[in-house]
Formats: C-alpha cells, sequence, structure tokens
C-alpha cells in the first residue's frame, strides 16, 4: 500500500477506533438518546449518521459499490433532525453493525482505488468540498473527528474519564 493510501488509512482507523471506544461506554439504552443541550445530536443519530456517511462516500469514489440504505437515510442523513424516543430508530446493535459495515467497505474502496484516481475530481452531485477522489478520504476522517467530539461530551456527561487519560 502506498504511503499516501496508508496515511488515508491510518486517519480512518484512529478516528473509528475512538468513536468505537466511546460508545462501546454507553451501556444504558436509553443514553444513546440523551443529548448534552437542546438542539445537539445524541450518539445514536451520530453512530448512524457516520455509517451512512461512510456508505455515501464509498459510492462517491465508484458507483460500483453498491448498499442499500433507504432504510436510514430518512433519520440518519445530513438535513435529518435527531429524534428523542430510542424507539424511533432501528436496534442499536444493527445501528452499529452498519457501521462496521460500511467502514469495511469504505476501506476496501481506498485499498482498491488506484492512487491515480485521487487528483480526478468527483462525479457530479458530490459535495463540492470534495474536489476530487483523494479529498473524499481525507475529509472522512476528518468528518467522523467532528462527530467524536460530540460523542465525548456526552461520554464525560455519563461520567466516563476522557479516553485521553487512559494508558
Amino acid at each position: 500500500m502506498s504511503d499516501i493510501k496508508q496515511r488515508f488509512r491510518h486517519g480512518l482507523e484512529v478516528s473509528r477506533a475512538a468513536t468505537d471506544k466511546i460508545l462501546d461506554e454507553i451501556t444504558n439504552p436509553e443514553d444513546w438518546v440523551r443529548r448534552p443541550a437542546p438542539g445537539t445530536n445524541h450518539a445514536l443519530w451520530i453512530a448512524g449518521h457516520l455509517a451512512v456517511v461512510d456508505g455515501r462516500l464509498s459510492r462517491f469514489v465508484s458507483r460500483e459499490y453498491k448498499c442499500d440504505l433507504s432504510k436510514y437515510l430518512p433519520i440518519f442523513a445530513k438535513s435529518t433532525t435527531p429524534m428523542d424516543n430510542l424507539s424511533d430508530y432501528p436496534p442499536i446493535d444493527e445501528v452499529r453493525q452498519l457501521m462496521r459495515d460500511m467502514r469495511a467497505m469504505f476501506l476496501r474502496a481506498l485499498e482498491e482505488c488506484p492512487e491515480e484516481r485521487f487528483v480526478e475530481p468527483t462525479p457530479d452531485g458530490v459535495p463540492p468540498f470534495f474536489k476530487n477522489v483523494g479529498h473524499v478520504f481525507q475529509m472522512a476522517a476528518w468528518h467522523e473527528g467532528i462527530h467524536t467530539g460530540q460523542l465525548s461530551i456526552i461520554h464525560r456527561i455519563l461520567g466516563n474519564r476522557p479516553l485521553t487519560d487512559r494508558g
């Protein structure tokens, strides 16, 4: 694997590891829909949103990557508003598995993408801040970090020590 691919992969793996550690420590199901302040995202919406984004990003790289997100887009897409009732969402385990499946597909897209394509423009319909295919991989880790920061607030409100305080 080339150096640039290793760097993209590293960013994706480190960001997901932090996200997973925080999510693993949310043990009470009702805490998955707890918001730190009105109008903010809760952990279940963030988890589903990250899964949906990985699926969509895979398609930005190549239309060959297929995933049926029709069940999830109405509740986890960027323009959606998190709902307060746990029963309005798929089961937590299903959302966590979707996160794993979509990230595996996105990492496969990275592995299979020839490095020369990183400078190619993204297809029509892709948000304009993804100027090229390389940006798709670069921005994915950055995007997850934003939401992991949101999760860290919930994590602390629930009484957990910061991940950075651990050995």
